[in-house]
């Protein structure tokens, strides 16, 4: 044993090690009574707000359209009838000031049977997002996201997504298609294709009603869960998977589900290490079995990442070789599973569509393990997908995901991205990629990819730029030198302060430059007594 944990590491004998356990699953699936509720807390805002006597600029909006698809996707009988019901009692009422919550509770109820036998629909309301990072003047580093001036709409967004340049190079983000020599070039009519069906869905929408998914990765703040997301508002059945099983993890998914969550949708969480070759297996059985869920997946995104900060070509160790484990060695297992799982249950007229989580990244950054080497060695699927023979089985869609600020991989890099797209690089928020990729789910390019693989480049130009790390490396010394040189005069204004007004100077400089004063916390501890003070409790003595 001490021969094999030298050998391997104790990151890798701890990284492989099972999780997975059925008794844990954990499913939401009542949209019904989060509608209900969602729809109440609304009723109740508008009805406190207004007898409060808020004017109607300061009270909350009775127009707001994400909210109100919310309910339409989880409209049904009963909802309308609520909603009827509470029109009546409202109306009975002769209060003027409850006019606006009548308004809001006819527009939902209208809304909601409008909706009635519709399929639930996938509607992007995010909005596209830029990078600011700027120093204060007490020499913090202060990052933010601000909406992009230039693109308020997701129509605007596509159209400068499929936009090249003078030079002819590719858009932003493109499909390319296989040569007859084997090479992976720019294609126009997929990227039309492509582009087609994701104005369709920011135009119209697009339901996943009758899907099943399988997405693993998706914690908080992950391109994953943002996929899940509108999986789940397109009505699509949802198993997520979790490294990280807990209460909080838990109630983080209840809260998504309750969000996000439409009629006929569900929401399975599992816990799940996809470093554990046992796992994989348990997984698919869990998920394919007639004796557990039973279901034939229509997607996978195996998501899950494993960062490797400071790791080269000198110091590769034992994480290293877990996450090259973790993002490529499994992934091709996870696939052979689902696969085998296929062949054996008979579904050969329904292909799983695979999408894979390829980068631009192979090596342009160094210090970060065998990343590159992962998402490079992916790439093989393409070609796996002909010579292994999973056409009716599994369907490939690889997407190269560019620089995508908030991700656990990436979001120690967010102060830099502003000075990034300086440099020509189109950077990008979670829910943006989120959508990007929605995009391959459509039927345009899901019909394309059940007939041969699919690639797609959300790099938004990373590829393109030359010496990378350098860049991000002068980008970092520039902001720290900035930081210091505003520390140092703060600090100085503070002491010229000190200097010239001596009284409560501490606190008169911190308001000039920004600082905040620190506490002067005193404890007053109440003065002794004499022995003679205390006769009253002399009887207490030596009990």
């Amino acid at each position: 044993m001490d021969a094999i944990t030298a050998e391997m590491g104790d990151d890798l004998l701890s990284g492989v090690r099972p999780r997975f356990d059925a008794r844990k699953m954990r499913r939401f699936d009542s949209f019904w009574n989060w509608a209900r509720q969602d729809a109440y807390e609304w009723i109740q805002q508008i009805i406190a707000a207004a007898l409060s006597g808020l004017s109607a600029d300061e009270q909350p909006g009775i127009d707001n359209e994400e909210r109100i698809q919310q309910l339409q996707n989880c409209a049904d009988e009963q909802l309308v009838k609520m909603l009827a019901g509470i029109i009546k009692v409202l109306s009975a009422s002769s209060n003027s000031m409850l006019e606006p919550a009548i308004a809001l509770v006819r527009a939902m109820h209208d809304a909601c049977k409008d909706a009635l036998g519709t399929l639930p629909l996938y509607h992007e309301f995010s909005q596209p997002m830029q990078p600011q990072t700027h120093v204060a003047v007490t020499g913090e580093i202060v990052y933010s996201e601000l909406p992009r001036p230039s693109e308020h709409t997701w129509p605007e967004y596509i159209n400068h997504m499929k936009c090249g340049d003078l030079y002819g190079t590719p858009p932003l983000m493109h499909l390319r298609e296989q040569t007859e020599d084997g090479h992976w070039a720019y294609s126009e009519t997929y990227s039309s294709a492509y582009f087609g069906g994701l104005s369709s869905i920011a135009a119209q929408g697009i339901s996943f009603a009758g899907k099943t998914a399988l997405v693993t990765g998706c914690g908080q703040g992950s391109i994953g869960a943002e996929i899940v997301c509108r999986l789940l508002a397109g009505g699509a059945r949802v198993v997520a998977t979790t490294s990280s099983y807990s209460r909080k993890t838990l109630l983080s998914f209840e809260n998504m589900y309750r969000k996000h969550g439409s009629r006929g949708s569900e929401l399975v969480v599992v816990p799940f290490n996809q470093g554990s070759v046992q796992d994989i297996d348990s997984l698919v059985s869990f998920i394919t079995g007639n004796a557990s869920l039973g279901w034939d997946l229509d997607f996978v995104f195996p998501f899950a990442a494993i960062s490797d900060v400071g790791s080269t070509a000198t110091n590769l160790g034992s994480r290293s070789e877990l996450a090259q484990r973790v993002m490529l060695t499994n992934v091709l297992r996870l696939l052979g599973s689902i696969k085998v799982a296929k062949e054996r249950t008979r579904r050969t007229t329904r292909p799983s569509l695979v999408v894979l989580p390829l980068s631009p990244n192979h090596g342009n950054f160094g210090g970060d393990g065998l990343y590159g080497e992962c998402k490079l060695a992916l790439e093989t699927a393409f070609n796996r997908w002909e010579s292994e023979g999973w056409e009716g089985f599994l369907s490939i869609a690889g997407a190269i995901i560019g620089w995508t600020r908030g991700t656990g991989l990436m979001s120690a890099n967010n102060l830099v991205a502003q000075e990034i797209e300086g440099h020509g690089v189109r950077t990008f928020t979670t829910s943006e990629m989120a959508f990007n990729i929605m995009g391959l789910l459509h039927p345009l390019i899901a019909r394309v990819a059940h007939r041969q693989p699919v690639w797609a480049d959300f790099g938004g130009g990373m590829s393109r730029v030359q010496q990378l790390n350098a860049i991000v490396g002068k980008a970092r010394e520039k902001l720290n030198v900035e930081s210091q040189t505003m520390k140092k005069i703060a600090a100085s204004m503070a002491q010229d302060y000190e200097v010239t007004n001596p009284v409560m100077s501490a606190g008169r400089a911190s308001e000039n430059v920004g600082l905040t004063p620190l506490a002067k916390h005193r404890t007053h501890f109440p003065s002794p007594q004499s022995y003679q003070n205390l006769q009253h409790l002399h009887h207490l003595q030596d009990m």
